[in-house]
């Protein structure tokens, strides 16, 4: 029987790799392309829950084009740093779409931390106003983080970035990294009410919220609003009241208002991501209120994933281990 090896990444193996922004976002579309197009085998997140506000995901993907298969296996968990651990941990396995032979086992906090952030990217690309200044994020963590730095890539009018988050130690260390890592004046506020205050694109990447605490009165004509938190965080006026509303996966989406999601019911979509890159139009107007819910999708994380085996595979970055090599 022939030996079967597969290579594994660590966390910091694949954040030497090295990989930019342009090549995440590559990915991303291709992603979501494929997503609009039908050409993709990618069933909606199940998981379990084994304690309140919990949840670990499964989340398999064949990218029928592109001919890319593997599954991320990720958890989601807010008490972790009580733990001195981080809130979403997990696994990818990508596989080989010939044979089923998985071809590399990787950590996916980054992968998961950089595809988000990137698709909010992508959103913005076709739905923001390219004068977009200033910007301001609710949720300090490793999603406001990114949000900040990628939104800079495809935006680089940003010069302010208003920052609140409930967890002052996250909020110091937010200012004290990102003004360098993404150029870009930062200023933290003391309140939500703060933050929305006079600025051009609205980013909340909160855990899961009882109720929303963005103001009904926050989004101002032209402006582009984000929820990272499947739509938790913005209120029913908002959410109802905007002239379009997009989202990654339609069907999926909707599955999150049984979990308590999107005050008022499911809004009526205007269209999924992947038909923005597949030539929809975005922004048909300069007034236009445009409100953003991308949840999360598999084929991102294993398209980005495939990218990341490729990469390693070319720079001998990892470590190659024996699946098999017997038969029994």
């Amino acid at each position: 029987m022939k030996k079967v090896e597969f290579r594994y990444l660590s966390q910091e193996d694949i954040m030497d790799l090295d990989i930019g922004w342009d090549k995440i976002i590559e990915r991303i579309e291709l992603a979501v392309s494929e997503q609009a197009k039908g050409t993709i085998e990618n069933p909606p997140k199940r998981g379990i829950h084994t304690r309140d506000d919990t949840f670990i995901h499964e989340m398999p993907v064949h990218l029928q084009d592109a001919d890319i298969c593997g599954i991320k296996w990720v958890s989601g968990y807010p008490s972790n740093y009580k733990h001195g651990l981080p809130q979403i941990l997990g696994l990818q396995i990508m596989n080989c779409p010939e044979t089923g032979v998985p071809t590399a086992v990787m950590d996916c906090r980054w992968i998961t931390a950089v595809r988000t952030a990137a698709a909010t990217a992508v959103t913005a690309k076709f739905c923001a106003k390219k004068d977009v200044a200033r910007i301001g994020i609710i949720g300090a963590g490793v999603q406001g983080k990114m949000h900040l730095e990628v939104l800079k890539k495809v935006l680089p009018g940003i010069t302010e970035c208003k920052v609140f988050d409930v967890k002052d130690n996250v909020l110091k260390d937010f200012a004290v990294r990102m003004p360098e890592r993404a150029n870009v004046s930062v200023f933290p506020q003391k309140s939500v009410e703060d933050t929305v205050a006079d600025v051009d694109m609205i980013i909340t990447c909160t855990q899961k919220l009882p109720r929303p605490i963005i103001p009904p009165g926050a989004m101002r004509p032209g402006m582009m609003g984000v929820g990272v938190e499947a739509g938790r965080a913005w209120p029913e006026e908002l959410i109802h009241g905007c002239d379009k509303v997009i989202t990654d996966d339609i069907e999926q989406t909707s599955s999150y208002a049984t979990t308590g999601a999107f005050a008022g019911g499911i809004p009526e979509f205007y269209c999924q991501l992947g038909d923005l890159v597949n030539g929809k139009p975005g922004r048909e107007t300069e007034d236009e209120r445009i409100m953003v819910f991308n949840l999360g999708l598999a084929a991102c994380d294993v398209s980005l994933g495939q990218l990341v085996t490729d990469v390693a595979e070319k720079k001998d970055i990892g470590t190659k281990l024996t699946l098999m090599e017997r038969d029994f």
